[in-house]
């Protein structure tokens, strides 16, 4: 054998890294930082959503920056009344391929609430 010591018991260099070579690398976890900063209370949030509405001469937001909605009458009627269509197919014939596809996508609705119902 030669004169050289083993490997494992000689000292390691001075720039070594364990494990770099095969792509391992130091991390940080939140632990070694320290616990984080509070934030804003819910108070000093509304008042600054408050000051920019202001500012914007907008109506002071409820919640974080969700103005109230007036509710929208829906106007469904409209949708399911084949003889009242608008738009793109207003013009085209509604036959008997059509009828068999609403029947169809009406059976896939059913069967979707059901399982929502389920749930």
């Amino acid at each position: 054998m030669s004169g050289r010591k083993d490997f494992l018991s000689q000292q390691a260099p001075e720039n070594y890294v364990a494990g770099l070579g095969r792509g391992a690398t130091g991390f940080t976890t939140r632990s070694d930082l320290g616990p984080a900063r509070e934030g804003p209370s819910e108070d000093q949030i509304k008042e600054a959503l408050a000051k920019r509405a202001a500012q914007l001469g907008a109506p002071t937001p409820s919640a974080y920056g969700a103005v109230e909605k007036k509710e929208e009458e829906d106007d469904d009627e409209r949708f399911q009344d084949p003889e009242n269509e608008v738009g793109l197919f207003a013009t085209g014939a509604y036959d008997r391929d059509d009828d068999e596809a609403d029947r169809i996508y009406q059976d896939i609705d059913d069967r979707m609430d059901r399982r929502r119902k389920a749930r």
